[in-house]
């Protein structure tokens, strides 16, 4: 049902294009975003009680926000250890289960990680029930497990779910 009103949404925008006489990427833009609007607001009805279609949207944009919050305060803590005398750091690679996930899942969990400065995916276990991540900052071990299964939660509930 998802595609169909993807491909209304593409045809909407072209019709706003039309109705207005000009053919630009502006003007498809507003047109899919106001087609976005409309059939978001339309699909509640269509539906019934399953989620509307700007849902998956809207999901990928709260975990987009969190993902950059921890990006933003991971940069500023290696920017910190960069310009200050002295080592502060304290490194280590933990062993993180991913048991239950997909393949397609870990991988994602692990580009995530990596992409965070001051964390590393190192490799996955050959059963595929581990992942090995390397920490700057592993002074304590339950609170890098917290933040990697915060992490996990937000990616499952918000991408995958």
């Amino acid at each position: 049902m998802r595609t169909w009103l993807f491909l209304l949404n593409i045809l909407l925008a072209v019709l706003w294009m039309f109705m207005w006489g000009e053919f630009d990427l502006y003007t498809l833009l507003v047109g899919f975003a106001i087609g976005y609007i409309l059939l978001a607001l339309a699909s509640r009805k269509m539906l019934d009680g399953g989620q509307p279609y700007g849902h998956r949207v809207w999901r990928v944009t709260v975990f987009s926000i969190y993902f950059l919050r921890i990006l933003v305060k991971a940069n500023l803590q290696v920017a910190w250890e960069i310009v200050t005398p002295g080592f502060h750091m304290t490194p280590a690679i933990l062993r993180y289960d991913v048991s239950g996930m997909t393949d397609l899942q870990i991988t994602t969990l692990a580009n995530a990680i990596t992409l965070t400065p001051g964390t590393l995916s190192v490799d996955v276990a050959d059963g595929r029930d581990s992942l090995y991540v390397h920490c700057m900052y592993a002074k304590d071990r339950d609170v890098v497990i917290e933040k990697l299964d915060e992490l996990r939660y937000r990616l499952m509930k918000e991408i995958f779910e």
